[in-house]
């Protein structure tokens, strides 16, 4: 059987993820404009920052490693053989990481590290003037912009303790490395590049606080490792009798991964289109070939009989 078959597509699964990772991100742009007023102005101490001044043009590059890691993860989405596989789980982990980040946001605010806060960040508005329609409009233009901000334009502060661009460069470089194919291993050290520029040029911007940025590697790498450790176990029921299937995040991996074989899931890539084509040719051929050895053997049966016949 071609392995292309042994995985199903599952669209239940793969829509309750998506609009999981809406929820999620839904759920960030949400918590911002709602925790910008309670924010102070006065940024905090931090190593990196008494030893490295500010330096605004780390703010462009480390968005644009930011992008570069995000088009390398989708580019492994589209040409890994076993792609539906691929974006659940990497998926369904950066929503998880997302709403931790949301639940960060809620129960710890952090002024902005930035020199000048007063002028990079929004002027606060005081808990008379605090209107539904204000935080609406907030969450709006939170949305139509994906939660990226315009540095050259006052913002909204507070999205701090826990560093979503380091959240997306961590989990791309991961998740390349343990799904890249062999005969282009060397390829996986390019978003490693990319998270080794941009992770420093979130704190040496001041865009992040290194807490933020550390709090952002270890739960992303912790999180990926916990998913992938659990789907290594073989069979379902020892997966079940795991001390790991006790927790509920874990059921929900159970749910996920319990028509996938992992030692079937090899890493391969393909063109999307020509591959498909490939596989219904096979599947023709195969189809031809069964056809052909029966009427083959139709055939001979008839032979035989014939002969068997005139010899009486």
């Amino acid at each position: 059987m071609n392995s292309q078959e042994q995985f199903q597509l599952e669209p239940v699964k793969l829509a309750v993820i998506i609009n999981f990772l809406i929820f999620a991100g839904f759920s960030n742009w949400v918590a911002l404009a709602y925790i910008h007023d309670f924010i102070g102005r006065n940024p905090l101490p931090d190593i990196i920052f008494h030893f490295v001044d500010e330096q605004p043009w780390a703010i462009p590059l480390g968005d644009f490693m930011v992008m570069l890691c995000s088009i390398s993860l989708i580019l492994l989405f589209i040409f890994h053989k076993h792609r539906i596989v691929v974006i659940r789980r990497i998926l369904f982990i950066i929503a998880c990481l997302y709403s931790f980040r949301t639940v960060m946001m809620l129960v710890t605010q952090l002024p902005a590290g930035y020199k000048n806060n007063e002028v990079r960040c929004r002027p606060s508005i005081n808990k008379i003037n605090r209107t539904l329609s204000i935080y609406l409009i907030r969450t709006l233009e939170q949305t139509i912009h994906v939660g990226l901000q315009d540095n050259s334009k006052q913002m909204l502060c507070g999205d701090f303790l826990f560093s979503g661009h380091t959240l997306i460069m961590v989990i791309s470089a991961l998740s390349i490395s343990k799904y890249i194919d062999r005969r282009f291993k060397y390829i996986k050290w390019f978003p490693f590049c990319f998270a080794l520029i941009g992770i420093p040029c979130m704190v040496i911007s001041r865009t992040h606080y290194t807490c933020d940025v550390i709090i952002a590697l270890l739960a992303s790498k912790a999180l990926f490792i916990f998913y992938h450790a659990f789907c290594e176990i073989d069979s379902l029921q020892q997966r079940k009798r795991s001390v790991l299937h006790s927790l509920c995040f874990t059921k929900i991996i159970f749910w996920l991964e319990e028509n996938v074989d992992n030692q079937k899931l090899k890493n391969e890539f393909e063109i999307p289109i020509i591959g498909n084509y490939l596989l219904h040719l096979h599947k023709e051929n195969r189809r031809n070939n069964v056809q052909d050895l029966n009427k083959s053997m139709s055939s001979n049966s008839s032979s035989i009989t014939t002969a068997a016949v005139e010899s009486v």
